[in-house]
């Protein structure tokens, strides 16, 4: 008889163990720990202020002080803040070429084009809206190939139009890139749109209240009514809101 196929376990792209993360004295996160495999785009869910950007801080290395371990990609890590940090002083096409390994203006116009900004590459940040800054920004951010791609809440304050737009872009160039994504967001519906996999965190200090896996592949979250039907098994029935 020939060898059994065994399945092949995922590859661990991210290892966040937080034992507690405290600013002066007062505990804003513990007891928080999750790995996310190659692939894998998470959505990381709570309230407003409940400790979701200081966790991507410490994920990115931006911060290092707290008590645990992050273990993090060899690879490029990316970062995509709700401000989109552009400089104001160059294009929107100079803005991703100045990143190393970018590829230069060539690819920062293919880039551009890739999420519908084609015909600003050349603007300033200042001459366009804020959605077009958050677009432009995502596309600077897997400028660099990046293994793990952070992203704190990037829809937020964009209206319905500029949010449809950035969910597509979002789902459309992680599943190109093929990179790891943990996001950002208060908002259910987001959450369930974007995400292989929700964790949902709160409580003070935060602590991971839900780890569950999206039973709608990714092309069915792209059906609203898909989307609101799982927002209703998970978040309106009380008899499935604690599986």
């Amino acid at each position: 008889m020939g060898a059994s196929c065994q399945p092949v376990a995922p590859v661990s792209v991210l290892g966040v163990e937080i034992a507690e993360k405290a600013f002066e004295g007062a505990p804003v996160l513990r007891d928080l720990r999750f790995d996310l495999a190659e692939g894998e785009v998470a959505a990381l869910l709570g309230p407003s202020g409940c400790g979701k950007t200081t966790l991507l801080s410490l994920i990115a290395g931006l911060d290092t002080d707290f008590a645990g371990r992050i273990e993090r990609p060899e690879g490029a890590l990316a970062v995509v803040f709700q401000n989109p940090r552009l400089l104001p002083w160059r294009s929107l096409a100079q803005n991703i070429a100045l990143i190393p390994g970018s590829g230069g203006m060539a690819r920062a116009r293919e880039l551009l084009n890739a999420v519908g900004l084609a015909e600003a590459a050349d603007q300033h940040p200042e001459k366009v809206s804020l959605g077009m800054q958050r677009r432009a920004a995502l596309a600077r951010a897997l400028a660099m190939r990046p293994s793990l791609v952070l992203m704190d809440e990037p829809l937020v304050s964009l209206d319905a139009e500029n949010v449809g737009v950035m969910r597509g872009l979002i789902r459309g160039l992680l599943a190109e890139s093929g990179a790891t994504a943990l996001i950002t967001t208060h908002d259910r519906r987001e959450a369930l749109a974007l995400a292989d996999r929700v964790l949902e965190i709160g409580d003070t200090p935060a602590r991971m209240l839900r780890d569950r896996r999206s039973p709608l592949d990714r092309e069915e979250r792209r059906n609203t009514e898909d989307v609101e039907a799982l927002y209703r098994a998970w978040f309106s029935d009380p008899a499935r809101a604690a599986e």
